[in-house]
């Protein structure tokens, strides 16, 4: 587990510390520094499978140093670390040269919000390396060539069947009432995907919420990953009723007590009281629940750690906080 990083010249930042847990969540005003961070790790990331080009890869796009490169402060070089336990991985980046010294390596699994929603047929992967794809395009995929996987017990929701099918149907059950089935189409390279409810008739994705196909790969991943792994996610709530949104942080809270690093971008007040809640009922321990507040502050962002207590309440709130409901509220109420 990665357990905090460092960035010093980066974008946004000037020199910041970011604590990460076995859950964490970036949250903050638009432009203050979620994405740059999460792109921090992808570079790190990246520099492992492409070290001719690590600021430009299947997830990052981040042209030459001078764009890369604080543009307050224009630094002649930037730096990431990020530390584990007693080990730590550095990149450096000038403007014409970068260097490394990597000590560990690490599974990073990034599902961006640009992924794909519903689709009348998915493709096969031939990719041994990338199981994901840029836009999540070959999760079914993975799901179907892994659908008998023994999932351990940690992230068991029901301990009738460990396979990842049913595992998977249980949490798709339980958050949409639906069951997923997959179809091999033959000499094609191409899947077609099934929804159900209550055992009834079978509808094409096309015919089924929105939020269904948007989430379904987040629920195969954080299920299928082996412990130990690193799972990013940037705004999972996208197309997410409420609840299926607060079932959701659940669902990340699990897998995250069960081995699974989580590290999710959001603006959704649902997610993060999610989170809280899930504090709440014990299903991951409030100091193993990061929450991260970013904001600008004289044109660099800076991060406040929101520390929960045990019964997952605010103990050091700030102003923005998930607080727009209350503050609309107050004007409605005439306060």
């Amino acid at each position: 587990m990665i357990n905090n990083l460092q960035i010093n010249g980066f974008k946004c930042f000037d020199e910041i510390t970011i604590d990460l847990g076995k859950i964490t969540l970036f949250s903050g005003t638009n432009s203050s520094g979620k994405s740059s961070a999460i792109q921090t790790l992808l570079i790190i990331d990246n520099a492992f499978k492409n070290p001719t080009s690590p600021l430009n890869g299947t997830w990052l796009d981040l042209g030459k140093f001078e764009e890369a490169r604080n543009f307050i402060t224009r630094p002649n070089q930037f730096s990431i670390k990020i530390n584990q336990e007693d080990k730590t991985n550095t990149f450096t980046c000038f403007e014409n040269e970068t260097q490394f010294d990597f000590n560990f390596d690490f599974n990073l699994n990034y599902l961006s919000a640009n992924r794909i929603g519903p689709q009348n047929t998915y493709q096969k992967n031939f990719d041994t390396k990338n199981l994901i794809g840029e836009k999540g395009e070959f999760l079914m995929d993975l799901f179907n060539k892994n659908k008998f996987l023994k999932i351990d017990k940690e992230r068991q929701m029901i301990f009738e069947n460990e396979e990842l099918e049913y595992q998977l149907n249980t949490w798709l059950k339980k958050i949409f009432n639906v069951k997923l089935e997959l179809e091999d189409l033959g000499i094609t390279n191409l899947l077609s995907a099934k929804y159900s409810q209550n055992n009834n008739k079978q509808i094409r994705p096309y015919h089924i919420g929105t939020g269904i196909s948007y989430m379904v790969g987040i629920l195969i991943l954080g299920l299928y990953l082996p412990k130990g792994s690193i799972l990013v996610v940037e705004n999972p709530e996208i197309h997410l009723h409420p609840k299926a949104q607060s079932d959701l942080a659940n669902f990340f809270c699990f897998i995250a007590n069960a081995g699974v690093q989580v590290i999710i971008e959001s603006h959704s007040d649902h997610i993060f009281n999610g989170i809280r809640k899930s504090v709440f009922n014990r299903t991951i321990s409030n100091n193993d629940a990061k929450i991260h507040f970013f904001k600008m502050k004289d044109d660099v962002s800076v991060n406040h750690l929101i520390n929960l207590s045990e019964k997952g309440k605010i103990l050091d709130y700030q102003e923005g906080l998930f607080d727009q409901f209350d503050n609309d509220l107050n004007v409605l109420l005439g306060f």
